[in-house]
């Protein structure tokens, strides 16, 4: 399209070949801005019907320009004659360089083409031809600074296009004369090192006519390697035929060398990025992994290896200097209840909130760890006077008067203390634990939430300990227990109703030794299932050796929570009636109501599996536990045993005489039988008979005795 500038309106030139088209209002730096070579501008204003500026608005049957470009139409005698206006209603950011040169033809011929009519007007026509399109496209482009070659439009295909004409800034450019190009085709700039993706871009924008451009890696005739931008469009003769390609090529290798450099720095950077975000994790994962190795995971507390470091490191420095340092070793009492009633998630809970209220009542300079389970220690140091572990041992205990809040409900838990003072005698961290290992234990036999000083009777006694609990080890397997056999007797007949199995050990060397000793060493060493299984087997036999005798005769045998808990335990009591022969209904076995902390469900569902075979259960030691009464209506329970405790209080304590008549009562409604433990004295004896107890068991009725002994007491009764 070809306009006019009148004032600030561009109107529309008729003219032949020149369809007419809408004007568009265009201020006046619109033309000073295709003076300067400036090749885009926007469309500002349509003119409304009485010529005044308005907004362009699309409508269905017209659309308004998105991109326009103008180029000033000069004479040869330098006179402008308007202006070249190429409009789209697609929105473009800028023409390429070949169809910047393309458009610059047109207006040259448009320049020629008014030239030749204002000379036809002027004197008759002299046999004058304006040139064709290619000429002019030479002209043009003859001094241009961009390397510039034409080649015919075909063919496409190998070897494709010749160059028919190639500029002078193409010859500095590539190294090769006009003579060396012309008839060949521009693939002789192109090596190996030339992208096959833009050269397959290429080759489909020409196989369509269509303009391209794209950027190419060139070879000059030297052989050396330059970066051009490189800008083709299809060139037409008045027929719309294409005829011709104008390749455009600007070096553009100082940028892209810029761009490599730039591309390698942030390369250089990103890795540079990488390595320090790799030094940072890895300084994170050494901090990690040397926190991990001093302190405990679930209470964030310091944790064994970083105490007994810090140990070995007193006791080198003591051995050449008085110590002023001690040792705390805590471990919580009633915390396998909390673990085993309401499970681990719990006892996490309680750990740290234990560890929390533990940080209070240390100093700030002592250091407090977890080394275990329940189990805490408290490093002092720098303490000549030897009383700060007394301070921090009672603030500690009284701390831990107050409940724990766990699962909403209030937990009740103590510590017991164990303090050793780090002397020169000692050579290892691992003897100082020790040491405070076993005043802890001292404080426990002393009475929870209580501290105990280490000693060396201590020590001595602890070494007893170790040994006997070796020696218990191997009494089963050298045949050391024996069984002693108490009568059980009914008070109102005086005859005898049952008989309970003790278990009796022997020791070669110690002689006897008390049950009340090796009963809960054998609980704690996890023997007492083997020893409780070797009793009720024992005792089963033995009933069926006393023959007739003893066919009335009820066998009392007692069992462990650890026996009950084992999946074998129905297996073994079955087993022990199968080889005696003994029916199960003569077969009562004791518990206590501890056997029920742990796991009810599965303590109920054995309690009935016994009952179904026709075993009685019998709880023991009523009247001293927290839930007695609560067990007797959730459990089958068939008898109950008074503790001895309330048998001796109740002849000169009122309100025990009376725990023990509502005992009585209670077993009356609940049709269960009650046995009195412990009958020493007549007095005793008399009350419980007119109190109307049915049974009774003590020393003043019978002692244990052995097998024998009790089978002569059955012949003489």
């Amino acid at each position: 399209m070809f306009y006019r500038l009148d004032a600030e309106i561009l109107y529309p030139v008729h003219s032949e070949g020149i369809a007419s088209a809408d004007a568009y209002a265009m201020p006046e730096e619109s033309w000073l801005a295709a003076d300067r070579g400036i090749d885009a501008i926007r469309v500002y204003h349509d003119l409304d019907s009485a010529g005044a500026m308005v907004p362009p608005v699309a409508t269905p049957d017209r659309r308004f320009p998105r991109f326009m470009t103008l180029a000033p139409v000069i004479c040869d005698q330098g006179r402008r004659l308007g202006l070249l206006l190429l409009a789209d209603t697609s929105p473009q950011a800028r023409l390429s360089a070949a169809k910047l040169y393309a458009l610059s033809v047109h207006a040259v011929q448009l320049a020629l083409h008014y030239q030749e009519r204002s000379v036809q007007e002027q004197r008759p026509p002299y046999g004058w031809q304006q040139p064709d399109r290619l000429r002019l496209l030479e002209s043009v482009v003859e001094n241009a600074k961009d390397a510039v070659l034409i080649t015919e439009a075909e063919p496409i295909e190998p070897p494709g296009p010749r160059i028919v004409y190639c500029n002078a800034s193409f010859t500095r450019t590539t190294g090769y004369s006009e003579a060396e190009v012309l008839g060949r085709t521009p693939r002789i700039l192109q090596n190996d090192n030339t992208s096959r993706a833009a050269l397959d871009r290429l080759r489909d924008a020409l196989e369509n006519w269509q303009a391209i451009e794209i950027e190419l890696l060139n070879q000059r005739k030297d052989g050396g390697e330059f970066w051009v931008e490189l800008s083709i469009v299809p060139v037409a003769d008045d027929s719309g035929r294409y005829t011709h390609w104008i390749s455009v090529q600007r070096d553009i290798s100082e940028r892209k060398q810029a761009e490599a450099i730039a591309d390698q720095a942030r390369i250089a950077e990103a890795e540079n990025a990488a390595l320090e975000a790799k030094l940072h994790e890895r300084q994170r994962i050494e901090q990690s992994l040397a926190y991990a190795a001093s302190h405990d995971d679930l209470t964030h507390l310091r944790n064994r290896a970083y105490v007994m470091e810090r140990v070995q490191s007193l006791v080198l420095r003591d051995q050449l200097d008085t110590g002023d340092a001690s040792l705390l070793f805590l471990d919580m009492d009633r915390f396998k209840l909390v673990n085993d009633s309401l499970g681990h998630r719990a006892g996490d809970l309680l750990l740290k909130q234990m560890a929390r209220r533990l940080e209070a009542c240390v100093r700030a300079e002592d250091t407090l760890a977890r080394v275990g389970g329940d189990e805490f220690v408290v490093l002092i140091e720098n303490d000549p006077a030897r009383q700060a572990p007394i301070d921090v041992a009672e603030r500690i205990i009284e701390a831990f008067d107050q409940p724990f809040r766990i699962s909403e409900q209030d937990i009740y838990s103590s510590a017991s203390i164990g303090i050793v003072h780090i002397d020169a005698h000692y050579s290892s961290p691992e003897q100082v634990v020790r040491d405070a290992d076993v005043a802890m234990y001292a404080a426990k036999q002393l009475g929870k939430g209580t501290y105990s000083l280490f000693t060396e009777s201590m020590q001595r006694a602890a070494v007893e300990t170790l040994s006997l609990q070796n020696d218990l080890r191997q009494a089963l397997v050298s045949r050391q227990f024996s069984l002693a056999y108490q009568p059980i007797y009914a008070l109102g007949k005086k005859g005898c109703f049952g008989v309970e199995a003790l278990a009796r050990w022997h020791h070669p060397g110690r002689g006897w030794v008390a049950p009340n000793v090796f009963i809960p060493m054998a609980e704690e060493i996890d023997v007492i299932r083997e020893l409780g299984h070797w009793v009720m087997s024992q005792a089963c036999r033995q009933m069926r050796s006393w023959g007739a005798a003893a066919a009335d005769l009820k066998l009392f045998v007692n069992v462990s929570a650890r026996e009950i808990r084992d999946h074998r335990f129905l297996d073994q009591v079955d087993q022990a009636l199968a080889e005696s022969g003994l029916a199960p209904s003569r077969l009562q076995l004791e518990i206590t109501e501890n056997i029920f902390i742990q796991d009810p469900e599965h303590v109920a569902r054995v309690l009935e599996a016994l009952r179904s075979r026709g075993i009685r259960v019998v709880l023991d030691d009523f009247g001293t536990g927290y839930s007695s009464l609560s067990y007797l209506d959730r459990y089958a329970i068939d008898a109950l045993k008074i503790d001895r405790e309330f048998v001796t209080r109740m002849a000169s304590v009122r309100r025990t005489r009376a725990i023990v008549d509502s005992i009585l009562s209670l077993g009356t409604t609940l049709g269960v039988d009650i046995v009195a433990e412990g009958i020493e004295t007549s007095d005793e004896l008399e009350m419980l008979q007119r109190l109307g107890c049915p049974f009774g068991q003590g020393f003043l009725l019978a002692p244990p005795m052995s097998a024998e002994d009790f089978a002569e007491q059955l012949a003489v009764e």
